[in-house]
């Protein structure tokens, strides 16, 4: 097999594989990368949790979950954009409103931590139609937390770019994380924490773990 000229079965050209995998290796920052995989684990775990907190109120209907995962996806997309203008920014501005975003995010997770019930169970004696109440019920609960999450991906891609790494190539690297992230979030919540603990545990727990791994981006992105 020829790459470049090169024979990859010859020596020069396993040197060369060798030596580019050391310069990947090299590039990529591992603490970026494990906080991306730890905000993909939070975010998406939360739209399960979330499914679980709403079921006694409204079910569990196809309409239910349309409106959780168009939330979460425009919680995605505003975050996206918020982290790029954030990522615009630099100095003492920059630092300030990276901490708001991380202090919205264990805010808004602590919230639905205690009052998301009392919510719920208020917004049950609105006579209003049910599309009204599942868009304001996700608006309030869903869309903060996750569009500050969001919101530190780019970040996230910004910092490993200052390190060296093409903003390409760093870019494929968060997002590939935190897919991952997803997906992990998604088995464990279903497989692991839900069949074995209380939604309103589960909920303090996402506070805490979210709290901790905003303090490590701070650092990470600060440092």
């Amino acid at each position: 097999m020829v790459d470049g000229g090169v024979c990859l079965t010859h020596p020069s050209g396993k040197i060369r594989r060798v030596v580019f995998l050391m310069s990947i290796m090299y590039e990529v920052q591992p603490m970026p990368v494990l906080l991306s995989f730890l905000l993909g684990i939070f975010s998406m775990g939360f739209q399960l949790l979330g499914s679980r907190l709403l079921n006694p109120w409204f079910g569990s209907s196809i309409i239910v979950w349309a409106f959780i995962i168009s939330f979460f996806l425009a919680a995605f997309s505003l975050g996206s954009i918020l982290g790029g203008l954030l990522a615009r920014l630099s100095g003492h501005w920059k630092d300030r409103w990276l901490l708001v975003v991380a202090g919205v995010a264990v805010m808004a997770f602590a919230f639905n931590a205690v009052f998301a019930r009392a919510l719920l169970a208020w917004l049950d004696h609105w006579s209003a139609p049910l599309p009204v109440l599942l868009g304001l019920t996700c608006g309030v609960l869903f869309l903060p937390p996750v569009c500050a999450l969001a919101a530190l991906t780019p970040l996230l891609i910004q910092r490993l770019s200052e390190n060296g790494m093409t903003a390409g190539f760093a870019s494929g690297v968060i997002y590939c994380t935190g897919t991952l992230g997803n997906i992990a979030g998604i088995m464990l919540t279903v497989f692991l924490l839900i069949p074995h603990f209380p939604v309103s545990v589960l909920l303090w727990f996402w506070t805490a773990g979210v709290a901790v791994t905003a303090i490590f981006v701070l650092r990470c992105l600060r440092g």
